[in-house]
């Protein structure tokens, strides 16, 4: 009985998070705009793209798959020599919808995807040039983004998330290759269609 009732409170909390049932929908988005890292020492900064294509349910859940890519520097020189953070990353994408009948819908989404990460880091004696490494894993990302419709199908999507482990490094302090590196802050904006 715990789990029926347990089962229930989402239900109705998905339902009241959402406006009332509709049909099933399409959409389709393609954003750019900035990738920024807050919380490492380097403070790399730079540009990304983002691609999204799913389907929505009738009550505002939506899965879909999600391509993101980005090219980022450091804001300061490590040894004279400025790193680079980049990585590509392909997975799913679980958005949930808010006041879909309204010209303005805001959105809460999380990203599960594989990244490849290509960056350029210091070797651990702290001596020479930094070289370029290639490391692949489990990325995760927590977005949230409002749709803005100029019509039944155009609109405009403003989005930001913090993305983890889409960049990987080497670690100094232990054995390990793949470490991930602090949080990404990513800033998009970019047309959006619904079919």
């Amino acid at each position: 009985m715990r789990r029926v009732a347990s089962l229930g409170s989402l239900v109705v909390a998905l339902w009241s998070g959402t406006s009332a049932a509709g049909g099933w929908r399409g959409y389709a988005a393609a954003s750019t705009g900035f990738i920024i890292d807050h919380t490492s020492g380097i403070r790399a900064m730079g540009g990304g793209l983002q691609a999204y294509l799913g389907v929505e349910t009738p009550f505002g859940l939506s899965l879909g798959v999600v391509g993101e890519g980005a090219e980022t520097w450091s804001a300061r020189s490590v040894q004279e020599q400025q790193l680079q953070l980049d990585y590509r990353s392909l997975g799913l994408e679980l958005r949930l919808r808010f006041l879909r009948d309204s010209g303005v819908n805001p959105w809460v989404g999380l990203r599960v995807a594989q990244s490849r990460s290509t960056p350029l880091t210091l070797p651990a004696e702290q001596e020479g040039s930094p070289r370029r490494m290639l490391h692949d894993g489990l990325s995760t990302a927590l977005r949230l983004g409002v749709d803005a419709w100029f019509g039944d199908h155009l609109g405009l999507t403003v989005s930001t998330a913090w993305q983890w482990c889409d960049v990987r490094v080497d670690s100094i302090e232990s054995d390990t290759l793949e470490k991930c590196a602090e949080p990404l802050h990513s800033i998009l904006l970019g047309p959006t269609l619904r079919f």
